[in-house]
């Protein structure tokens, strides 16, 4: 079996896993600061010590209802296509080791084999595995978020000229 460690994460109850290779950081829920002319697919900024990270907005990308922020949220840090983003996550479950089951396997319930729960599914997920008896979709940071909406949202916090803080 090949396993490499994972972060797995939730967001309404349901578990996805990034390679620890893309993580940087996870940090406890802050208040975003929101963009005049940003992309769809950015929520806003997060200010990291003076470096400023785009928040991509990953329920739109799993096709989510909007969530407010939480205090109990976290933020994910990681690297797509080259670039700094967050996103938001409902909690952190932590990071294992999985073994990554080829794709629509027995691990997937019928309605995600269907494609009838997510249309086109398959161009995000890589695999899936199970973390305490439950289903874990596994993503490829670099197809979840595309490259040219990361470039972007980069490019939108050139564009509304944030300053750092003197």
């Amino acid at each position: 079996m090949n396993q490499k460690a994972f972060l797995i994460f939730s967001i309404d109850d349901l578990l996805y896993a990034l390679s620890v290779m893309d993580v940087k950081h996870i940090i406890r829920s802050v208040a975003i600061t929101p963009l005049s002319d940003a992309p769809d697919l950015m929520t806003g900024i997060l200010n990291m010590g003076g470096s400023f990270i785009p928040v991509i907005d990953i329920r739109r990308q799993f096709n989510l209802s909007p969530k407010a922020l939480q205090v109990s949220d976290r933020f994910i840090i990681a690297d797509a296509c080259g670039y700094t983003i967050a996103f938001i996550a409902d909690t952190i479950e932590g990071v294992v080791e999985l073994s990554r089951e080829p794709l629509f396997g027995d691990l997937l319930p019928a309605d995600i084999v269907s494609s009838t729960l997510f249309p086109d599914i398959e161009k995000f997920i890589v695999g899936v595995s199970q973390f305490n008896n439950r289903t874990v979709l596994i993503y490829d940071i670099n197809t979840l978020f595309p490259e040219e909406e990361i470039r972007l949202a980069t490019e939108a916090l050139t564009t509304n000229q944030i300053e750092e803080p003197a």
